[in-house]
């Protein structure tokens, strides 16, 4: 990897210290710019493209944490490394919030900044191969068919997670969502759908349990069901789809869904944890064939709020 592709804005309120800045990162064959203010830099910033912004935070007039809230206000997603000479709590928690890079101390180290530096241009370009290869599909699917007596709750996610970490570019919490998704789909398909178990049955002890399940694998008409999992990336509609879908009896989910929406405390275990927990954790919750196949839709954009 070059750094020839990436450029970098420097704010700095001292001129001396921006071009000393500037000098060193165009050794390293950056390509660089300064600003002596905040005001100076949005305008460059709303005139040109940077990959990073390497900015002082305190400045006069607008400092670099009202700098940084001005650019993400404007939808402005640029990598911004802080400078300070010292770092109060208020403004960390402040420009964490505010998405900031990294945090380099004055006087500054050169090789600090520098691995700083690789490290962010790194993930961008980690960033922009991952672009590039959702741009080359419409839809990308996977799917299986699990043999219940194989199934192992934790099979499919150890599969999916490093194909989602590696192939988009997701927010730890979409990341965690969606993992936690389909291990609730793939239980509740599994202990319901298959294996049909009560209530009680289910409130067993664990040792219990497991000789419950056991012997209804036994049994022929039981373990000879299956679950269906499938998982796709939406191109068009920005979005990751899972569904599950068993061979069990189905469920009334009309009802289910009409007493969730109707509790303003939306309680996790008065309407079964798992399919609550889908309710919650998704834009889009479905089902088809009588309640034997359940599907979430996933945005890949953060979410700000959880449905309504």
């Amino acid at each position: 990897m070059t750094p020839q592709a990436h450029s970098i804005l420097i704010v700095d309120d001292s001129p001396e210290l921006a071009a000393t800045l500037g000098a060193l990162l165009a050794i390293h064959d950056y390509r660089v710019d300064t600003a002596t203010c905040g005001s100076d830099a949005l305008r460059k910033l709303r005139r040109n493209l940077y990959d990073i912004v390497v900015c002082d935070i305190e400045m006069p007039g607008m400092n670099g944490l009202d700098f940084l809230e001005k650019i993400r206000q404007d939808g402005r997603d640029q990598e911004v490394i802080l400078m300070t000479g010292f770092l109060e709590q208020e403004y960390f928690v402040r420009a964490i919030r505010l998405g900031a890079a990294d945090f380099i101390s004055k006087p500054i180290e050169t090789p600090h900044l520098l691995k700083s530096i690789e490290a962010i241009t790194a993930r961008l370009m980690n960033r922009r191969s991952k672009d590039k290869l959702l741009n080359s599909f419409d839809r990308a699917e996977f799917s299986c068919v699990i043999d219940p007596l194989k199934f192992s709750g934790a099979g499919v996610t150890k599969i999916l997670s490093p194909i989602l970490q590696n192939n988009l570019d997701l927010p730890h919490d979409t990341l965690s969502d969606l993992l936690t998704c389909a291990d609730e789909m793939l239980q509740n398909a599994f202990i319901h759908g298959i294996l049909e178990l009560t209530d009680a049955e289910r409130l067993s002890e664990q040792e219990d349990l497991g000789e419950i399940i056991r012997r209804k694998l036994l049994q022929p008409g039981i373990a000879g069901r299956r679950m269906r999992f499938s998982m796709w990336l939406e191109k068009a509609s920005e979005a990751i789809v899972i569904s599950v879908e068993d061979d069990g009896r189905g469920f009334d989910f009309e009802a289910w869904l009409k007493r969730l929406q109707a509790d303003d405390n939306l309680s996790l275990e008065a309407h079964g944890r798992g399919l609550a927990m889908l309710y919650f954790l998704s834009d889009q919750l479905d089902f088809e064939d009588g309640g034997r196949r359940v599907k979430v839709l996933r945005k890949l954009q953060p979410r700000p709020n959880a449905q309504a």
